[in-house]
Order: C-alpha cells, then sequence, then structure tokens
C-alpha cells in the first residue's frame, strides 16, 4: 500500500511537472542564480523569478527542482527523485559522460569539457543514475565528478563518487585544488568561481 501511495504521489508531482514546465520560458541568463554561480542556462527554464530545472526518468519528465533567486532549491512535492538526472548538453559516442551532484556543477564541467553531464541532484542519486545510464548507453566512458565535502566528517560526496566509481567501473575526478582555496569550497563550481574571483 505504501508504494501505491508512493507511485501516486509521483504521479501527481510528474504531471504538475510537465504542467509547470509547459507554462514556463526559456530561463533569464541574468537570473541572480545564474549569475552568482557564473553559468549559461542551458537545460532550464524559469516561471516567475524561479528557474526550474527538468529531471527526468526514462526520458519523460518527472520531476522539478525549482531554484529561487536566493540560491534556495525545492523538488516538488512527493516528487521522485531517485534514478531521475537533468542532463546539459548532448551524450556522445567520441566523448566521456560525467555525472555530478548539482547542476551549477554540471554546467561548469560542460562548460569547460563540452561533453554531456548528467545532475543527479544528491550524493545519495550518483550510483542509481550511474547504473541506469549505464544500462542505457553502455558503449559511452562514464566519469563521475565528485563534491569534495572536506569539511564534512566522512566526506559524504568524495565517499559517494569513488563508492559509485568502483561499482560502476567507472573514472572518477574530484575539484583539483592548489591548497590555496578555502575548505568551505567543496565542488567544480566553488572552484571555477574562486579562480575567477582571483
Amino acid at each position: 500500500q505504501r508504494d501505491a501511495e508512493q507511485h501516486l504521489r509521483q504521479q501527481a508531482a510528474a504531471e504538475n511537472a510537465r504542467r509547470l514546465w509547459c507554462e514556463a520560458h526559456p530561463a533569464d541568463p541574468k537570473h541572480p542564480y545564474l549569475l552568482a554561480k557564473r553559468v549559461s542556462p542551458y537545460n532550464l527554464c524559469q516561471r516567475g523569478d524561479v528557474l526550474l530545472v527538468p529531471l527526468l526518468h526514462n526520458g519523460l519528465l518527472m520531476n522539478l527542482q525549482r531554484i529561487y533567486p536566493d540560491s534556495s532549491k525545492r523538488f516538488l512535492f512527493g516528487g521522485m527523485v531517485k534514478g531521475c538526472y537533468s542532463l546539459i548538453g548532448t551524450i556522445a559516442p567520441d566523448l566521456p559522460l560525467f555525472i555530478c551532484e548539482g547542476w551549477a556543477t554540471g554546467a561548469t564541467i560542460h562548460a569547460d569539457t563540452g561533453a554531456a553531464v548528467a545532475c543527479a541532484m544528491n550524493a545519495g542519486n550518483l550510483l542509481n543514475v550511474g547504473q541506469r545510464l549505464k544500462r542505457q548507453r553502455p558503449e559511452i566512458a562514464l566519469i563521475v565528478a565528485g563534491d569534495d565535502d572536506r569539511k564534512n566528517e566522512g566526506n559524504p560526496g568524495r565517499t559517494a563518487a569513488n563508492k559509485t566509481a568502483a561499482a560502476l567501473g567507472a573514472g572518477v575526478v574530484m575539484p583539483p585544488w592548489s591548497g590555496a582555496e578555502p575548505l568551505d569550497l567543496s565542488d567544480f563550481n566553488d572552484l571555477a568561481n574562486w579562480r575567477a574571483e582571483q
């Protein structure tokens, strides 16, 4: 019964996601979040002053992450997250496919490499997304681009990235710190912005 109720909530959230997406327009590159992160909008849409990050499952829009001007983020109530991802760029046979946590991190990696990036939204979803992509595109080289949560006990970002890469037989990359960066920086977007400010 619990599974059935969860399925109904996920379906309702998916219908809501598609309705909101249809009412949205391409994201404004001058949205405060995009300016703060120094990234292009890529696959985002916008409704009012809220950015919408599309989360796909088997090619279908199942959920949205809403990003507000103050950078706070929320998924749709009851929406599916496990196994869902937001794809930036086009998967190409001659390029690797990166898997990362947050959307801004993915946008930074895509801008730097030109390769497609699947944004899993959190460390706990990296493996689910990786397994799904490996089944769908076994010929593509996967690389897990981890968050390096250096200040957090057990470094959950690095731990999840290494575990995912090992399980998938994938590569793994971490932000290439020089040692001068503040310890509260953890991902590729943090590093790119810190370098831009120096």
